[in-house]
Protein backbone atom coordinates (compact mmCIF):
# COMPACT_ATOMS: atom_id res chain seq x y z
CA UNK A 1 0.00 0.00 0.00
CA UNK A 2 1.24 3.51 -0.84
CA UNK A 3 -0.01 6.54 1.08
CA UNK A 4 0.90 10.21 1.01
CA UNK A 5 1.66 12.05 4.20
CA UNK A 6 2.17 15.76 4.70
CA UNK A 7 4.82 16.93 7.15
CA UNK A 8 3.41 19.67 9.38
CA UNK A 9 6.43 20.18 11.66
CA UNK A 10 7.65 18.93 15.04
CA UNK A 11 7.95 15.37 13.72
CA UNK A 12 4.22 15.25 12.89
CA UNK A 13 2.83 13.90 9.61
CA UNK A 14 -0.81 13.92 8.60
CA UNK A 15 -2.53 11.62 6.15
CA UNK A 16 -4.48 13.15 3.29
CA UNK A 17 -6.93 10.25 3.47
CA UNK A 18 -8.24 8.21 6.40
CA UNK A 19 -6.10 5.17 7.16
CA UNK A 20 -7.50 1.87 8.32
CA UNK A 21 -4.51 -0.09 9.56
CA UNK A 22 -4.44 -3.08 11.83
CA UNK A 23 -2.21 -3.07 14.87
CA UNK A 24 1.22 -4.08 13.58
CA UNK A 25 4.71 -2.81 12.87
CA UNK A 26 5.02 -0.94 9.57
CA UNK A 27 8.07 0.00 7.53
CA UNK A 28 7.91 3.48 6.05
CA UNK A 29 10.09 4.92 3.29
CA UNK A 30 10.12 8.72 3.17
CA UNK A 31 10.52 10.42 -0.20
CA UNK A 32 10.29 14.17 -0.75
CA UNK A 33 7.59 14.53 -3.41
CA UNK A 34 8.28 18.26 -3.84
CA UNK A 35 11.38 17.52 -5.90
CA UNK A 36 11.02 17.97 -9.63
CA UNK A 37 9.45 15.03 -11.40
CA UNK A 38 10.87 13.10 -14.35
CA UNK A 39 8.21 14.75 -16.51
CA UNK A 40 9.27 18.19 -15.28
CA UNK A 41 12.91 17.30 -15.93
CA UNK A 42 12.10 16.33 -19.53
CA UNK A 43 10.10 19.56 -19.91
CA UNK A 44 13.01 21.57 -18.54
CA UNK A 45 15.42 20.17 -21.13
CA UNK A 46 12.84 20.54 -23.91
CA UNK A 47 12.45 24.19 -22.85
CA UNK A 48 16.22 24.68 -23.18
CA UNK A 49 16.05 23.39 -26.77
CA UNK A 50 12.92 25.40 -27.65
CA UNK A 51 14.48 28.59 -26.27
CA UNK A 52 17.71 27.91 -28.17
CA UNK A 53 15.76 27.55 -31.42
CA UNK A 54 13.80 30.76 -30.78
CA UNK A 55 16.94 32.77 -29.94
CA UNK A 56 18.68 31.44 -33.05
CA UNK A 57 15.62 32.18 -35.22
CA UNK A 58 15.64 35.76 -33.96
CA UNK A 59 19.32 36.15 -34.82
CA UNK A 60 20.17 36.41 -31.13
CA UNK A 61 23.35 34.34 -31.15
CA UNK A 62 25.34 33.65 -28.01
CA UNK A 63 27.71 36.47 -29.08
CA UNK A 64 24.86 38.99 -29.32
CA UNK A 65 23.47 38.03 -25.92
CA UNK A 66 26.56 37.06 -23.92
CA UNK A 67 29.52 37.89 -26.23
CA UNK A 68 30.54 34.43 -27.52
CA UNK A 69 30.11 33.83 -31.28
CA UNK A 70 28.15 30.59 -31.60
CA UNK A 71 24.55 29.41 -32.02
CA UNK A 72 22.49 28.35 -29.03
CA UNK A 73 21.92 24.72 -28.03
CA UNK A 74 19.82 23.26 -25.25
CA UNK A 75 23.00 22.58 -23.31
CA UNK A 76 24.34 26.14 -23.73
CA UNK A 77 20.97 27.54 -22.55
CA UNK A 78 21.26 25.35 -19.46
CA UNK A 79 24.88 26.21 -18.68
CA UNK A 80 25.10 29.87 -19.77
CA UNK A 81 21.62 31.20 -18.92
CA UNK A 82 19.54 28.87 -16.73
CA UNK A 83 22.17 27.82 -14.18
CA UNK A 84 23.54 31.34 -13.52
CA UNK A 85 19.98 32.60 -12.94
CA UNK A 86 19.19 29.54 -10.81
CA UNK A 87 22.28 30.15 -8.69
CA UNK A 88 21.51 33.86 -8.31
CA UNK A 89 17.84 33.31 -7.40
CA UNK A 90 18.10 30.13 -5.32
CA UNK A 91 21.80 29.71 -4.48
CA UNK A 92 21.68 26.19 -5.99
CA UNK A 93 24.18 25.03 -8.59
CA UNK A 94 22.58 21.75 -9.73
CA UNK A 95 19.27 21.45 -11.58
CA UNK A 96 18.85 18.00 -10.00
CA UNK A 97 18.36 19.64 -6.60
CA UNK A 98 15.41 21.82 -7.66
CA UNK A 99 11.91 21.42 -6.31
CA UNK A 100 8.91 21.84 -8.58
CA UNK A 101 8.31 25.37 -7.27
CA UNK A 102 11.96 26.30 -7.73
CA UNK A 103 11.87 25.29 -11.41
CA UNK A 104 8.95 27.70 -11.80
CA UNK A 105 10.82 30.51 -10.00
CA UNK A 106 13.86 30.20 -12.28
CA UNK A 107 11.69 29.95 -15.40
CA UNK A 108 9.65 33.01 -14.38
CA UNK A 109 12.82 35.03 -13.78
CA UNK A 110 14.35 33.98 -17.11
CA UNK A 111 11.10 34.46 -19.03
CA UNK A 112 10.64 37.97 -17.61
CA UNK A 113 14.23 38.95 -18.50
CA UNK A 114 13.99 37.63 -22.07
CA UNK A 115 10.56 39.16 -22.71
CA UNK A 116 11.63 42.52 -21.30
CA UNK A 117 14.99 42.73 -23.07
CA UNK A 118 14.26 40.93 -26.36
CA UNK A 119 10.47 40.67 -26.60
CA UNK A 120 10.93 36.89 -26.59
CA UNK A 121 8.54 34.40 -24.96
CA UNK A 122 8.88 30.63 -24.95
CA UNK A 123 6.20 28.78 -22.97
CA UNK A 124 7.42 26.15 -20.54
CA UNK A 125 6.45 22.74 -21.97
CA UNK A 126 3.80 20.76 -20.12
CA UNK A 127 2.38 17.28 -20.39
CA UNK A 128 -1.22 18.50 -19.95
Amino acid sequence: MKISLKYVGNGVFISEAPLELKQAIYEVELKNMDMRSNTQNRSLHLYFSLLAAELNKGGLTVEKTIKVDTAWTGESIKELIWKPIQNAVLNKKSTTKLTKDEVSKVYDTLNYALSTKYGLYVAFPSQD
